[in-house]
């Protein structure tokens, strides 16, 4: 059985595009924090697609119980870094376990539930963050599927153009998978991203913020030990 993992991404929308003849089975993980661009999107395609899975997954609930997800982790404020030293006011993990845990884990099991066999994905190999796999690939007996693997970002957009008017607006901004408002990791990649939620939403911001003054804490100790370093 063929499915799409579906974020509403350019990337995934293209595959959708590639593959809709096909009548995939459509899995989106829903964490709780997508901007509504990015629900606009998958609205869209749920209307389109014969079999829609929405899968929830409860990002803040997370988050609470492992900590902040940031690109820099100081190991004393990470849940197993308190049972070495003491408690902290703010706990921290890796971005690599935030999406892992609030995303992959749960579009793998899902799929694996429903009885998917292949799962196409719109991996790309030039792009800064990516998994592991490759086309072809075999998860947990799932064969990973991705098309547009040795695709440009040029290359994308002018396929999805193929197939409607015009790219959604927010498809300006490096991150068009919106799927946590909060976010506080992938900050050299983010900057637009950060910036235009000011602009727009302002309340998804200030939460942004509240977690970011909440990272500054936890980084604090450790930037004053580099500083002694080089001092």
């Amino acid at each position: 059985m063929l499915g799409l993992a579906f974020s509403g991404g350019k990337d995934s929308l293209a595959c959708w595009y590639m593959y809709r003849e096909q009548q995939p089975v459509v899995l989106w993980v829903n964490t709780g924090k997508a901007y509504p661009e990015t629900i606009a999107i998958v609205n869209e395609i749920r209307a389109e697609a014969k079999e829609f899975i929405e899968i929830p997954s409860d990002q803040q609930a997370q988050i609470e119980r492992t900590g902040i997800p940031s690109d820099v982790v100081p190991v004393d404020w990470t849940v197993f870094g308190m049972t070495m030293t003491s408690p902290k006011p703010v706990k921290i993990q890796t971005y690599f376990s935030c999406c892992h845990e609030n995303i992959a884990v749960p579009l793998l099991k899902a799929a694996k539930d429903r009885g998917i066999t292949s799962l196409v994905r719109g991996q790309r190999l030039d792009e800064a963050h990516k998994s592991t796999a490759v086309d072809g690939s075999i998860v947990d007996g799932i064969t990973f599927v991705q098309p547009i693997e040795t695709w440009t970002e040029e290359q994308v957009f002018a396929f999805i153009l193929q197939h409607r008017a015009a790219l959604p607006d927010h498809y300006g901004i490096k991150h068009t998978s919106l799927d946590c408002y909060d976010c506080t990791a992938y900050l050299g990649h983010s900057a637009d991203r950060i910036e235009w939620t000011k602009q727009k939403y302002p309340e998804f911001y200030a939460k942004y913020a509240a977690k970011m003054a909440d990272l500054q804490t936890a980084l604090a100790p450790s930037m004053k030990i580099l500083e002694a370093f080089n001092g």
